[in-house]
């Protein structure tokens, strides 16, 4: 007898596994789950880390607001600490461009004028003071031939030079004495020419002036042996001194000056002049050039004098256009330096190459 059997289909199933395996693949899926949270962790540390260790470098600000003022920040005018420097207050009716002040700079210095000069605390950013007024010191122009050299603080308070150049020389030099909150300043100009013309008129009395003496503040060292701050009330200060009439230099030199702190303001007194070659160091760059303008011009005089009437002429009409040309090519250089370079060092470096090459061609006329 035969036996019917049905074949029944087979069912897709799932086979649960057993109370200990489900335990080892939990297991397994939270130390894979805990070891990718651990690794995560050390990479955002270790980004922090190496952050912190190398910083972006930023840009120098090249403004500083006060309160509700925008202020200039004085180019070449910070103190080697980064605390202090001046700044200047812009003199527009119109909306001024401030972007214009990070493209190009030198446009903007060319495109607005100065209303006021102020001490400023940079960290703090706070005014200390104000060098001068519209009617005295600040003159349209005076923040593009703006120098200035700090000394070291020394309770709480500090010296500094600041000096207007003009074309003949030194217009105004300002004597600076800056505290937390309060400036106060005097012109000693006028007491340094005094103290060199005598020296002229003791060595060559046979010359009467008048004279024009240039004070070179730029690049002066916060703290120096023969030029800059000795010491936070002594400085040495480079200077050239020149024959209006014939501008010719006359004397240079280093005028050593004791700072002090009076009841009417800083004074400052002159207790030696040094004559002689300026020093030949990295902040003598104005110091080079005014050697090498010294050289060129008693190379050029003696020329003159061995030339005829239209002869003269002639040199002289080149000699006014190679200056022009000399000037321009110094001014091209300073609007493409790079932003670290000092723009007063570059000219004088430019201007003195220059100058040289000048001195070179007319020795060999």
């Amino acid at each position: 007898m035969w036996q019917r059997v049905t074949a029944f289909p087979q069912r897709n199933c799932i086979v649960l596994p057993s109370r200990t395996a489900y335990d080892q693949e939990a297991m397994k899926l939270c130390a894979y789950i805990l070891g990718m949270g651990c690794m995560l962790i050390a990479a955002r540390f270790g980004g922090n880390r190496l952050n912190a260790a190398e910083p972006s470098v930023q840009p120098e600000p090249r403004w500083v607001e006060i309160g509700s003022e925008k202020v200039v920040i004085g180019r070449d005018s910070k103190s080697a600490d980064g605390r202090n420097a001046l700044a200047w207050t812009v003199d527009s009716s119109e909306p001024i461009d401030w972007s214009l002040l990070e493209k190009d700079a030198d446009h903007f210095y060319e495109q607005y004028d100065v209303k006021e000069i102020w001490v400023v605390n940079i960290p703090d950013k706070k005014k200390v003071g104000t060098v001068g007024d519209k009617g005295g010191y600040v003159r349209p122009g005076s923040h593009r031939t703006l120098s200035v050299a700090w000394s070291p603080v020394e309770n709480g308070r500090r010296f500094a030079l600041a000096a207007y150049q003009w074309k003949w020389g030194t217009d105004t030099l300002l004597l600076l004495d800056v505290g937390a909150d309060d400036c106060r300043s005097n012109q000693i100009g006028p007491v340094l020419d005094k103290a060199i013309e005598a020296q002229i008129k003791r060595g060559k009395p046979r010359l009467t002036g008048p004279f024009d003496s240039t004070y070179l503040l730029t690049g002066l060292p916060e703290l120096g042996k023969k030029t800059g701050f000795s010491s936070p009330t002594t400085v040495g200060l480079p200077f050239v001194t020149k024959d209006r009439e014939h501008d010719a230099s006359i004397i240079e030199g280093i005028l050593s000056l004791k700072l002090a702190r009076a009841g009417e303001g800083p004074t400052a007194s002159v207790v030696r002049i040094a004559p002689g070659p300026l020093p030949n160091d990295p902040f003598a760059e104005s110091a080079r050039l005014a050697k090498a303008d010294r050289e060129l011009n008693a190379i050029y005089s003696a020329l003159l004098k061995r030339l005829s009437p239209s002869s003269q002429n002639t040199l002289r009409a080149e000699q006014r256009a190679w200056l022009e040309q000399r000037d321009r090519k110094a001014d091209e250089t300073v609007r493409n330096k790079s932003d670290s370079e000092n723009a007063r060092i570059v000219r004088d470096r430019v201007l003195r190459q220059l100058t040289e090459e000048r001195s070179a061609e007319l020795r060999k006329r």
